[in-house]
């Protein structure tokens, strides 16, 4: 497979505008269980959990996340996240570097670093660590930019951001990695479960079938189901009824569709099984979610 059609797999969002490439996304859940499906996207992240208890999973590294503490994801990592607690809520910063460089400067050799796996940042940072606190008050100060958004908060996203990278590498928070880190299997496994979550990313709208599945990874439906389980500790019809609830809830927050039309849009044909399933996950019906989460009735 060519670069252009590997990228058509990843998520399909832009962060942010194009002048001003991140964005801010808040997710409150009100029941333990999954809370991220698994993704991944080219921009770099910052997650802040400022409720509750999760478990974030990076590729194949797993942390135990509490309230007060954040996480970096790099760009091309799959990550997902689980909360052990009923309520949790978590803040994500998505940025692209472009936003910080344009051009082939220096501060562009870092990012380049840093996204080829030459520099490993650190993943997890805890307020206990005065180096690691920093970076954690600054990701607070730039959700509060991106919350207000007073005038020059372009100025102070700019500032607060350099100020991060900079204090990871004055600080050692980083780790000079192999570029082939991975084994080329374990790689391959990777790459393999980025075209099966591409597959789903694109007709999650649709009705799915196993064996369209497998045959875009060359796999038997069996396999597929087994290997989908290995590599995510959850089973693909599971996967993409999360995903489907995801994008619902979305929906639910920023438009008027009816409940109806959402479950229509998010892949389920049957409206009394997109509320069973939404309220399984969510911990609350459609209504009372977009109820409490917007004003529309």
């Amino acid at each position: 497979m060519d670069n252009l059609n590997f990228e058509k797999l990843k998520e399909h969002k832009q962060h942010g505008e194009s002048m001003l490439p991140i964005a801010l996304y808040t997710v409150i859940h009100y029941k333990a269980g999954p809370i991220l499906p698994y993704h991944w996207h080219n921009e770099l992240e910052f997650i802040y959990l400022s409720d509750g208890e999760a478990v974030f999973t990076l590729d194949n590294e797993v942390l135990t996340v509490q309230s007060g503490e954040c996480i970096f994801v790099n760009g091309g990592q799959i990550h997902s996240g689980f909360s052990k607690t009923a309520d949790c809520t978590y803040l994500s910063v998505v940025f692209d570097t472009e936003l910080l460089t344009h051009s082939f400067d220096a501060c562009r050799e870092y990012f380049d670093g840093i996204k080829r796996g030459k520099f490993k940042i650190c993943t997890h940072f805890k307020s206990e660590v005065p180096s690691q606190n920093q970076i954690i008050i600054e990701l607070k100060a730039i959700i509060e930019e991106l919350t207000t958004k007073t005038i020059g908060y372009e100025f102070a996203l700019k500032s607060k951001l350099f100020f991060i990278f900079s204090t990871l590498f004055r600080e050692n928070l980083y780790t000079l990695a192999s570029e082939s880190h991975k084994s080329p299997l374990q790689a391959k496994k990777y790459y393999t479960l980025r075209k099966i979550m591409g597959y789903i990313y694109q007709n999650y709208d649709k009705k799915i079938k196993l064996t369209d599945i497998s045959e875009s990874v060359n796999f038997t439906p069996q396999y597929l189901c087994k290997f989908f389980k290995e590599m995510t500790d959850t089973s693909i019809a599971c996967y993409i009824n999360h995903y489907r609830i995801e994008a619902a809830s979305t929906l639910l927050k920023i438009s008027t569709l009816s409940i109806t039309d959402i479950a229509l849009e998010c892949g389920f044909d049957n409206l009394s099984y997109f509320n069973r399933v939404f309220k399984k996950q969510m911990g609350c019906t459609p209504t009372i979610f977009r109820s409490k989460h917007t004003s529309y009735k």
